[in-house]
């Protein structure tokens, strides 16, 4: 009841409730394992307060697997890989390879160094994707490469993460941003992933929709991602059901797998497809998804 209270009130405060937040999906198996075993107990009054209890945690987690495919007539797909490389540790072929196969339109990819930029291109990330807007720290920074022009904008204050203006052709403008707060993994992290997540834009804050995808240090359990999300946005993976596929870490072990790798769009932008997909060298996995843009008014 208590795990109940803190996450539909969004709760959670510092170290360690923001990190327990994210394993509220192992908290619902758990507590209708714990109903089961005092209803067969016969335990009326545990019973009545579980049975709460997993109302209200299924209200918050099952929408996440209820969804499916959109579809919009005339509309204009825009297909989205976005990777985090591991501080650069993964396979590098692998990325081209699998932005190929995908034919990813756009490329968000974090924990970049400026040496495996070259790399990327290299292999032949380049001449796929000419147009590219990067933003680094000293040791680690966040990339967009896209088939089509890109207009550079301002990156986001902190945390090195870029953004961009595209003219999609025969369709709308986006802005786009490859986005990485800081990770809320000790104490002292929480006030940097607090102001990091201020600095994400709102939904309908510029004069373009606005797409953000990247690693989001941040599950949809927790409350500074949803109230981003309840400016205007909307999470492809909850869009199309697969909202409870982990993205990290990308093998079986302790701690649990978890959702923090996310494609968000503005409400008017659909999504047809999306796909969690496991790639070498990175302890993350990486997340496909195509959007649809609304049709042009006066274009067939």
């Amino acid at each position: 009841m208590l795990w109940a209270i803190f996450r539909i009130g969004g709760l959670e405060q510092g170290y360690p409730l923001v990190q327990l937040m994210a394993y509220t999906p192992y908290v619902l198996m758990l507590a209708l394992l714990a109903l089961l075993f005092v209803v067969l107990c016969r335990r009326w009054l545990a019973a009545g307060f579980l049975g709460l209890a997993v109302i209200a945690l299924s209200l918050a987690v099952i929408p996440r697997a209820i969804g499916g495919p959109e579809s919009v007539p005339d509309s204009r797909p825009v297909r989205i890989l976005t990777f985090n490389l591991a501080k650069s540790r993964a396979d590098t072929q692998s990325v081209v390879d699998e932005a190929s196969r995908r034919q990813a339109d756009l490329v968000f990819l974090q924990e970049l160094t400026r040496n495996k930029a070259k790399e990327l291109n290299q292999a032949g990330l380049a001449a796929a994707y000419p147009h590219q807007v990067m933003s680094f720290s000293d040791k680690f920074g966040n990339a967009i490469w896209s088939r089509w022009p890109l207009v550079r904008r301002e990156p986001l204050p902190v945390k090195e993460q870029p953004r961009a203006d595209i003219q999609v052709p025969d369709s709308i403008p986006i802005e786009v941003v490859s986005v990485h707060p800081t990770a809320p993994i000790h104490r002292s992290d929480m006030k940097l992933w607090e102001r990091d997540y201020k600095a994400l834009p709102p939904a309908f804050s510029a004069r373009v929709p606005i797409v953000l995808a990247g690693d989001f240090n941040a599950t949809l359990d927790h409350d500074n991602l949803r109230d981003l999300i309840d400016t205007g946005y909307r999470d492809a993976g909850e869009v199309i059901g697969d909202g409870l596929v982990p993205t990290w870490p990308s093998t079986i072990q302790f701690p649990p797998p978890v959702t923090i790798d996310h494609v968000l769009a503005e409400k008017g932008i659909s999504f047809s497809e999306y796909e969690v997909v496991k790639l070498p060298g990175s302890d993350h996995k990486a997340v496909f998804a195509e959007i649809l843009l609304p049709p042009v008014l006066g274009e067939n």
